[in-house]
């Protein structure tokens, strides 16, 4: 993992479906997901919310990347096509920013198996959020309640 690949953005959700930032520059973010049983759909394939969350999330973090900041990300649209099953041990995204301008950027990310296969594709809109003098205060509260 990249030193610039630690964000000091939390996001509970991704934690808790066990998804790694692996990189985050201003060229690129990439995460990483372990196959677990209960992110498998009835199939026995990796539910496609959990695919498409990694998508939406990898994007945003690009986003943070490129424009070399902590603020929080809103999806304005995502679009996303899923290609094969995703059947392996381990996932990776991909996301990238293709156009940005002050505040809002054009996204493309792509999820692949281990060995590369294209699973599932995404583009976006996405908006960087003003600073948020709060954020802090917010994550140290839900950190002691956590540990309480």
């Amino acid at each position: 993992m990249t030193q610039s690949a630690v964000s000091r953005v939390r996001i509970p959700f991704v934690e808790h479906l066990g998804i790694r930032l692996t990189e985050q520059s201003k060229e690129r973010a990439v995460i990483a997901l372990d196959r677990r049983p209960e992110l498998l759909n009835s199939w026995g394939s990796t539910h496609g919310g959990v695919i498409m969350t990694m998508l939406d999330y990898v994007m945003g973090a690009a986003v943070r990347g490129h424009y070399g900041a902590d603020n929080s990300v809103l999806t304005v649209d995502l679009s996303l096509g899923f290609m094969k099953p995703a059947t392996s041990e381990q996932m990776i995204a991909e996301g990238r920013v293709l156009h940005r301008g002050r505040s809002t950027a054009f996204c493309e990310a792509e999820a692949r198996d281990q060995s590369g296969t294209l699973l599932a594709k995404a583009i976006g809109t996405f908006r960087l959020l003003p600073p948020d003098p709060n954020r802090q205060a917010r994550s140290e509260k839900r950190e002691s309640q956590e540990s309480a």
